[in-house]
C-alpha cells in the first residue's frame, strides 16, 4: 500500500516523537523509517495502530497514485461536483470494487450511496451505507460522519423524521466527539450538511428559533468562497425558515438563490426540488 511518507513523519515530529516511541509495541523502528522513505507499508493492520497512535485518519495517510485509487479519488470529486454521471461511470467501469484495499471499500459503498440517492433509489442507497457501516474503520472519522448525514438525508426525503432525527443526532455527536481530538481534520462542508439537517429537522418540528441557530453553525463551517451543493441547501433551507415565518420576500429570494446556484453547478436534481417551491410562491422563473 502505498501512503505519504512525508506527512507521516511530518505528523511524528508534530508530536513529538522519536521512530522508536512511535513504533513500541507496534512493529520494529525499522519499518517506520522504511514507511518514512519509501512510503510503503504492507500491513493495513499496523498502518491503523500508527495512525491511531498519531492521532489522525488513516484515509488522510493513503496515498491515491494506484489505479483503482485513482479512478476512486476522480470518482469522489465528480460527486462533490454534482456530475453523477462520470462518477457512474468510474464506479462502475473503471474502479473495481474487488481490487480495492479493504480500506478504500467504505468510501465506495459511501459514493455509489450518493449516486442512488440522486436519482431516487432510497433503499438502494439504505443498502450502500450499510455496507459502508460494516466495512468502515474507527479511524476513518469523516467517513463515519458521512455515513450518517447520507442516512439522515435519505430519511429526510422518505419522510421518516424520527429515523432521520436519530441519525442526525448520532451525526452530531460523532462531530462533537471528533472535533476535539488532537490532529484530526474533519471536513468542514461535511459539518456545514450535519448542522444543516439539524436546521432541517428543526423547521420540520416548528422550531424556527432552533433552526436558525443550527443554518448559522452551518454556515460558520460552509465555504465562503466556492460555489457548492451544500449553499445551494443551505439557501434552500433558509427558504423554508422565512416561508414558516410568513416572510414571503425573504422566502423567494432564498429559492432563487438557491435555485441560481443549482443551476450554475448543472445539479438537474436540485434544481428540481427547488422549482416547485418557487412556484408555489407564484415566481416564474424558468422562461
Amino acid at each position: 500500500m502505498i501512503i505519504k511518507g512525508k506527512q507521516l513523519r511530518h505528523q511524528r515530529e508534530a508530536m513529538g516523537l522519536s521512530q522508536r516511541a512511535l513504533a513500541e509495541g507496534i512493529c520494529h523502528q525499522s519499518l517506520i523509517s522504511r514507511m518514512e522513505s519509501q512510503s510503503h507499508v504492507t500491513s493495513m493492520v499496523i498502518l491503523q495502530e500508527i495512525c491511531h497512535r498519531l492521532q489522525i485518519d488513516m484515509e488522510s495517510m493513503v496515498s491515491f497514485d494506484e489505479p483503482n485509487y485513482l479512478n476512486l479519488s476522480a470518482a469522489r470529486e465528480a460527486v462533490d461536483n454534482g456530475d453523477y454521471s462520470t462518477a457512474r461511470a468510474l464506479l462502475k467501469k473503471q474502479c473495481n470494487i474487488k481490487f480495492l484495499p479493504d480500506e478504500a471499500k467504505p468510501l465506495y459503498h459511501v459514493l455509489h450511496s450518493h449516486l442512488e440517492l440522486s436519482v431516487k433509489n432510497y433503499f438502494g442507497a439504505l443498502n450502500d451505507l450499510q455496507n459502508a457501516s460494516v466495512s468502515v474503520t474507527s479511524l476513518q472519522r469523516n467517513l463515519i460522519i458521512e455515513i450518517e448525514a447520507i442516512m439522515t438525508e435519505v430519511w429526510l426525503k422518505l419522510k421518516d423524521y424520527e429515523k432521520a432525527k436519530y441519525c442526525n443526532q448520532v451525526a452530531l455527536k460523532k462531530v462533537r466527539v471528533f472535533d476535539k481530538m488532537k490532529h484530526v481534520n474533519l471536513d468542514q462542508s461535511l459539518m456545514a450538511s450535519v448542522y444543516r439537517q439539524s436546521a432541517q429537522l428543526e423547521v420540520q418540528r416548528g422550531s424556527l428559533k432552533m433552526a436558525e441557530h443550527s443554518l448559522e453553525k452551518a454556515r460558520r463551517y460552509a465555504s465562503k468562497s466556492t460555489l457548492t451543493r451544500e449553499l445551494v441547501k443551505l439557501n434552500l433551507v433558509h427558504g423554508n425558515i422565512k416561508a414558516k415565518q410568513s416572510e414571503t420576500r425573504e422566502s423567494c429570494q432564498a429559492y432563487i438563490k438557491a435555485y441560481a446556484a443549482a443551476e450554475q453547478l448543472g445539479d438537474v436534481v436540485m434544481m428540481d426540488d427547488i422549482k416547485p417551491l418557487l412556484m408555489e410562491q407564484n415566481v416564474d422563473y424558468f422562461d
